[in-house]
């Protein structure tokens, strides 16, 4: 079972720690993964939604809604935001969500509620932190208000959803408020974004198009690098070799993609192995290793998988090779944007429904060597 990677020490924790006391990282093992204990309400599982993590604040945070076909715990469309702090493993809720009454549709075609809030919407990989202004960074717009426009929003007419713009938002979580920049968003529907460390900036992907985000001038500026037309990519930047790194699309592929921000250009990645195939893959990079981990389902269809069954592979960054481990590996079904690498802590973490957890999230941490 599961429950059975937590090991006895973190589990007896489970009883002892509460919303005030720190949690034991360093006693998780090395290449195993481990069951956390959290505590309170935790975040549904949205299948299209994202998340960010910031180390230094000790949180991970989570937005997005399925909106067309949201989970029971949304109470329908939901733009609520939440967090996990990794300090206690202690979940909280920043906001209830806004009622549909509050949706508005401004001139420029952009939307947003009267709270000053993004509508519910589909955010995949496209959540992002950003230290420079410790913000968290969601480059979306509500694209999924083109089924049933009329049954879901019967307070718009016209075609109102074939309007709407592209948004780039940002979440300040000390203020617990949100900013909608005025900038040239790019379409990133359904696409992936990455933090690049070494320049300071946001790289956006969506498989036609590479983007670097200009923070100065609040510019986002093409380079023109792409891989191959398609969806549900995920991206992730790897500070060793100073690349961005795709895997996966929605035809589901085992291609790994590189990307050097300098040339700029992408280009197919050869390995003498091939990891399984991905679909809205679940990877995040390690910075003190230099390794990325992916989180693979174990099944013929990536987009669903509804035997939970996962298999963890780590791609080594400097032999470029793919390695399988031989693991017990956490619940994964399908599609999931949510794994992270804590450096302070030196962890992967990875967050989905468990077993027993209905469609509420639980969470499970990889310490590598």
């Amino acid at each position: 079972m599961l429950r059975n990677l937590v090991i006895s020490g973190l589990l007896a924790a489970a009883t002892i720690y509460g919303q005030t006391n720190p949690f034991d990282w360093p006693a998780i093992p090395a290449n195993q993964w481990v069951h956390l204990p959290t505590h309170g309400t935790a975040a549904p599982k949205v299948f299209h939604g994202g998340a960010a993590i910031a180390p230094d604040r000790n949180e991970v945070y989570f937005v997005g809604s399925d909106t067309h076909s949201p989970t029971s715990l949304e109470n329908g469309e939901s733009n609520a935001f939440y967090r996990l702090d990794l300090e206690t493993l202690t979940w909280s809720q920043d906001y209830k969500q806004d009622p549909m009454s509050t949706y508005r549709i401004v001139p420029d075609n952009q939307a947003e509620t009267t709270t000053g809030r993004p509508w519910a919407m589909h955010t995949f990989d496209m959540v992002e932190w950003d230290p420079t202004v410790n913000r968290v960074v969601v480059v979306s717009f509500p694209g999924h208000t083109r089924f049933e426009p009329e049954e879901r929003f019967p307070m718009f007419k016209g075609d109102w959803f074939k309007k709407l713009e592209p948004s780039h938002w940002e979440y300040d979580p000390s203020s617990k408020t949100w900013t909608r920049l005025v900038t040239n968003t790019p379409q990133f529907f359904t696409a992936a974004l990455t933090w690049d460390s070494r320049r300071k900036q946001l790289i956006g992907f969506n498989g036609g198009g590479t983007y670097h985000f200009d923070r100065k001038v609040h510019t986002w500026n093409s380079t023109g690098a792409a891989t191959e037309p398609g969806w549900h990519f995920s991206i992730v930047y790897d500070s060793t070799a100073d690349r961005v790194l795709s895997l996966g699309t929605n035809k589901g592929s085992d291609q790994l993609f590189s990307y050097d921000p300098a040339t700029p250009s992408w280009e197919p990645v050869a390995t003498s192995t091939k990891p399984l195939l991905a679909n809205g893959a679940a990877i995040a990079f390690d910075t003190n290793e230099g390794v990325m981990l992916y989180l693979a389902n174990d099944h013929p269809t990536q987009y669903h998988n509804p035997t939970g069954k996962a298999v963890t592979f780590i791609y080594h960054s400097r032999e470029k090779s793919w390695e399988r481990l031989t693991i017990d590996s956490p619940p994964l079904y399908g599609m999931n944007y949510l794994m992270q690498y804590d450096p302070v802590r030196r962890i992967f973490l990875h967050f989905e429904k468990g077993p027993e957890s209905g469609d509420r999230i639980e969470a499970w941490a990889f310490r590598y060597r």
